[in-house]
């Protein structure tokens, strides 16, 4: 039997090009792939960190418990905190936060038998004082005025309405320890209160100046001007160590100095910001037809270089810069254009 041989003939103008197509595509696929690695950090750029702190590893517990004075004692989640105060009488409690009373109420019993006679509220807000009603019963609530306006607004029964408020100043005593309250104006919000322990040194005055941290997003305030007052004001009174609400550690007087600084260092940059992006360059090189846009394209060019003004000197001393200095720079432009001239 002969087995012949087939041979089968192909175009070869079609082969070669089929040939060079696939190599092409493997070409560019590399290059693509090259380029993507080259690109890619440049599309989504990091920029590293400044001065950082490592909270504490507060174990199972949850939380933290420190006495800071005589009879006064700081309680931290890790990311909120407080104080309470201990005197043979009963105890002065302040801020139940929100999903953390019960820890509140065990750390407490950590140190006395002794009941919450007073539940002090620093301000409204609900992720400070969220679990007050565990505390209600047999204490009696104390609050700003504003304060109790805002809680009737919302109604809510996990925030029960202050028996007792005042419109400035208000002071109490519990067992020889005495608590002056005092409200510097709207700032954070209205009704944010200073609470001061004169004869301890001592001062809470929540979301404004947080120990070796920038403010929070845009200052998280209704009102820079007095946010700024209040700040200045709390500095003139007699403390040693201060808790500001938030992160996992109190604070010392010359930390609460250094973030007022950085209050007006960002304003300062604003305004020096403000004189080297004119409206009118941004609107020349903007290739918008939406006036809002515009707009919004002005306050990221002024932002951008307020931010590169202020990073030299204070990424490298508190937390937060890159998050939060472009969102203060947009506030200290919004006041320089509708409040008071840069």
């Amino acid at each position: 039997m002969e087995i012949r041989r087939m041979r089968i003939k192909f175009p070869l103008g079609p082969l070669l090009i089929l040939l060079a197509a696939t190599l092409m595509a493997g070409c560019t696929g590399m290059q693509n792939a090259s380029d993507q690695s080259r690109t890619s950090p440049q599309e989504n750029p990091f920029v590293a960190d400044g001065y950082l702190e490592t909270p504490p590893n507060l174990g199972n517990k949850g939380y933290s418990v420190e006495k800071i004075a005589d009879n006064v004692y700081f309680f931290t989640t890790g990311t909120y905190n407080n104080i309470f105060i201990v005197t043979e009488e009963g105890v002065i409690a302040t801020d139940p936060i929100r999903g953390k009373g019960p820890l509140l109420q065990q750390a407490i019993a950590e140190i006395t038998d002794q009941p919450v006679k007073f539940l002090i509220y620093s301000h409204p807000h609900l992720d400070h004082i969220g679990d007050a009603h565990l505390f209600a019963k047999g204490a009696q609530i104390i609050a700003h005025q504003e304060t109790k306006k805002l809680l009737q607004r919302y109604k809510d029964p996990n925030r029960p309405l202050p028996e007792t408020t005042f419109q400035k100043n208000y002071s109490l005593r519990l067992g020889g320890v005495q608590v002056d309250l005092i409200y510097p104006g709207e700032g954070h919000d209205k009704g944010n209160i200073m609470i001061h322990l004169p004869g301890r040194k001592v001062l809470m005055f929540v979301d404004v100046a947080t120990p070796k941290a920038v403010p929070f997003k845009n200052f998280s305030t209704t009102d820079i001007y007095s946010h700024v007052r209040g700040l200045e004001r709390a500095l003139k009174l007699d403390f040693d160590i201060y808790v500001a609400g938030h992160l996992h550690r109190p604070g010392k007087r010359e930390e609460m100095q250094e973030v007022l600084k950085y209050y007006k260092d960002s304003k300062r940059a604003n305004k020096a910001a403000l004189k080297a992006v004119p409206f009118s360059k941004v609107r020349a090189r903007s290739k918008t037809r939406d006036v809002e846009r515009l707009f919004g394209e002005y306050y990221q060019a002024v932002s951008a270089e307020c931010t590169r003004i202020l990073r030299k000197k204070w990424k490298s001393r508190l937390m937060g810069f890159e998050a939060f200095a472009p969102g203060h720079c947009d506030v200290w432009t919004g006041f320089h254009r509708t409040h008071k001239a840069p």
